[in-house]
């Protein structure tokens, strides 16, 4: 639908501060964040202790699972400069791997046209996934379950949209 997973947002936002941690970019924060925290070791080594401020263990935990994810921090660190040199931004191919993928289907370029209006395009989503309120569906509540054009059928997804004379 054109949502952002917000919490793979956030990840990819913050793997680029983890990103400059690593580079020791020049900035006040970074420097302060070596001396306070790393003390003469790497990103990679570093562990967050009970005392740790959130955003630090939050920093600590997206790194623990970058290294999950990729195998060890020398595969991370290498998809942190392929995301650098890569197509896009560094946010974007960030989003990417940390976001859910579910299965390619093959009518979401025919229900999400740009052109159409929002409102037809949910009603054609329901009708693919099968999902329209159709009496079938509702069979908790005491309703004819007679078609409303026809009344020679059960109303279903399929009777309405295929079958109904």
């Amino acid at each position: 639908m054109g949502l952002f997973d917000i919490k793979a947002r956030n990840k990819s936002f913050l793997v680029k501060n983890l990103w400059n941690i690593h580079l020791k970019a020049d900035s006040l924060w970074i420097k302060w964040v070596h001396h306070f925290f790393l003390l003469n070791q790497s990103i990679w080594e570093a562990q967050a202790a009970k005392t740790s401020s959130p955003l630090w263990k939050t920093l600590i935990s997206l790194k623990d699972q970058l290294i999950q994810d990729c195998g060890s921090s020398s595969s991370a660190i290498g998809t942190l400069v392929s995301w650098t040199a890569g197509t896009g931004c560094f946010s974007a191919n960030a989003y990417d791997f940390f976001r859910l993928k579910g299965h390619k289907v093959r009518w979401d370029t025919v229900v999400w046209e740009q052109w159409s209006l929002p409102k037809h395009c949910f009603v054609l989503w329901l009708a693919v996934l099968g999902k329209h309120k159709t009496k079938d569906r509702l069979f908790f509540l005491p309703l004819d379950p007679s078609c409303v054009f026809c009344s020679q059928e059960q109303e279903s997804h399929d009777h309405l949209f295929f079958k109904c004379p």
